[in-house]
């Protein structure tokens, strides 16, 4: 197997066990990984052949990879075909997703506690029973480290733009 070859399949897997930490599908680390090391812009078709991916997986792995800014449409003279390259600036790449894929989830879980602490705080007025009083801490409990999360983002942003 050429040298070439294993890099690619490096990168890519690479860049798939990163992408999964952030809970991103599989073909996103697939997709990007094969960018990065790309010498060349590629036509979609060209990455679902190399990938073994489907049509769709490769359409919305684009999609979502060109929303966080980590690849962009080239036009190729004489082509009909978009072409798609990395942006090699993984920092910014991340930082986008932690500041707006990220932040969004916090938020919206952050909504969803507070409900949960009403909720609970509801049941236990109109219970006499321990467990409810258990039920309200365990969600207080939730609700500390949904704020520690939320704080760390601004330490995350300052840390990737050094």
């Amino acid at each position: 197997m050429p040298k070439s070859e294993i890099l690619e399949r490096e990168s890519v897997e690479y860049f798939v066990s990163l992408v999964q930490l952030f809970g991103l599908p599989k073909s996103i680390g697939q997709i990007y990984g094969l960018l990065f090391v790309s010498k060349a812009p590629l036509a979609m078709d060209d990455i679902m052949s190399r990938l073994g991916i489907s049509k769709g997986s490769a359409s919305q792995g684009l999609s979502l990879l060109k929303s966080l800014g980590a690849v962009t449409s080239i036009e190729i003279p004489g082509e009909r075909r978009d072409h798609y390259e990395a942006d090699l600036n993984v920092s910014r790449i991340v930082n986008h997703f932690v500041e707006n894929r990220l932040q969004d989830r916090l938020d919206h879980a952050e909504t969803r506690i507070k409900s949960m602490v009403k909720l609970a705080r509801g049941i236990e007025k109109d219970s006499d029973s321990d467990s409810e009083t258990n039920l309200l801490h365990r969600i207080q409990a939730l609700q500390k480290w949904q704020k520690r999360g939320k704080n760390l983002i601004p330490l995350i942003l300052r840390w990737l733009k050094r």
